[in-house]
């Protein structure tokens, strides 16, 4: 007898059913699962500036000159019309302030001025240097050149260490007083007119005068 075989269609039939009931026990897929992504700026993105790195500048100053002039007050804050009026008896103009180089002895050095003129009769100069306005040779108190003049030393001057006076050999009369100390070099000049008559005593005037201005910068 022939018998027909029915149990595999059947099975067949189940077929469907079991692979659906085995798709739910898979696992979800992973592009399912994954996280949302965070939405973007619309904004375009800048570069972050890189900033170099700071490199330190050196400041070299230039060469200090030579030491700076003791400080001393001007030629014309010591000596003004009226104590150069009183001191050498003569009516003169307002100050006139100057500068002045002076060599002597294989010395130079610059001096702060001051002038003042008895007209057709005088003209009297107050020259002031300190220790550092030597641009050549130390400080010191140098004696004046005797070129056509005659020089003496002059230590009679209150509060000067040494000192000198200078006087032409010849008319017109032409003098000079230096008077020094440890910090000044102070010159009084006096240029006369010439064939003029002087009163009074150019020395002792000048010397009186210096002292003055030595016992001001003293205090």
């Amino acid at each position: 007898m022939h018998v027909r075989r029915t149990l595999p269609a059947a099975l067949l039939l189940l077929a469907p059913v079991l692979a659906a009931c085995g798709d739910g026990d898979e696992a979800p897929d992973a592009d399912a699962t994954s996280s949302p992504t965070t939405p973007t700026s619309d904004a375009p993105t800048t570069p972050s500036a890189t900033t170099p790195s700071a490199t330190p500048t050196t400041v070299t100053s230039a060469p200090s000159s030579a030491p700076p002039a003791a400080t001393l007050p001007a030629a014309c804050d010591l000596a003004t019309s009226e104590s150069v009026a009183k001191n050498f008896g003569v009516t003169v103009g307002p100050a006139e302030a100057g500068t002045d180089t002076t060599r002597e002895g294989g010395r130079a050095w610059k001096s702060n001025d001051c002038s003042f003129e008895a007209k057709d009769l005088v003209e009297i100069t107050v020259k002031v240097t300190g220790p550092g306005d030597f641009t050549k040779g130390a400080f010191g108190c140098p004696q004046p050149a005797e070129t056509g003049a005659i020089v003496d030393p002059a230590d009679d001057i209150a509060g000067a260490t040494d000192g000198w006076w200078k006087v032409s050999d010849a008319p017109p009369l032409e003098a000079t007083l230096r008077a020094c100390t440890a910090g000044v070099l102070l010159d009084v000049e006096l240029d006369y007119e010439d064939g003029v008559d002087y009163q009074g005593d150019p020395r002792n005037d000048s010397i009186a005068f210096a002292e003055r201005i030595l016992a001001d910068l003293q205090g």
